[in-house]
């Protein structure tokens, strides 16, 4: 059994934007203050880390109410018990990083509001505050790791089962 066809274009439309703003996060992060265009990649982030978020609230309610297949019953209890944390630290963590990409935007005094592209902008929900700006900061980058971390064991959980496993075992049919 697959994944319904509407969780599958999420998963795969999502998974695209979020590698993206991972690799942009860790350029943005590790680009010197005063090198030429570093900024010129907040925008892109901060629209697309929105889109994810608005995908996010169409996904969560469309995963709990749809039917998902079972786990394989080739897999080992552990192997099932480990899917299941992955998942849950990747939701966790998609979610806490979406929310507080948006807050530390809306808490940074020096921009008001979110532009998406320059088509709209999505007005802030906050006060400004440098505090709470940095809490959300700190937030975002441990978000950050915890959805690489999830991402990789996600991507090698995956792989073992499509390689080493066998054709039985070949979790990634279901979301293809």
């Amino acid at each position: 059994m697959k994944y319904p066809t509407s969780l599958r274009i999420l998963h795969w439309l999502m998974a695209a934007i979020i590698i993206g703003l991972i690799i942009i996060g860790f350029i943005m992060s590790n680009t010197p203050a005063d090198a030429p265009h570093k900024y010129d990649l907040y925008p892109l982030h901060k629209a697309f880390g929105f889109i994810v978020l608005l995908l996010l609230m169409v996904r969560v309610p469309t995963r709990f109410r749809g039917k998902i297949p079972d786990p394989s019953s080739t897999l080992k209890d552990w192997e099932v018990k480990l899917s299941h944390l992955v998942h849950v630290l990747l939701y966790l963590s998609m979610l806490s990083m979406t929310i507080s990409g948006f807050l530390m935007n809306s808490t940074y005094p020096y921009v008001q509001g979110l532009d998406l592209f320059g088509l709209i902008t999505v007005p802030d929900i906050t006060p400004k505050s440098e505090f709470w700006n940095g809490i959300m900061h700190t937030i975002h980058s441990v978000s950050a790791w915890t959805l690489t971390s999830s991402l990789v064991l996600h991507l090698v959980g995956v792989i073992k089962h499509r390689y080493l496993d066998g054709p039985d075992s070949d979790v990634l049919k279901r979301m293809i």
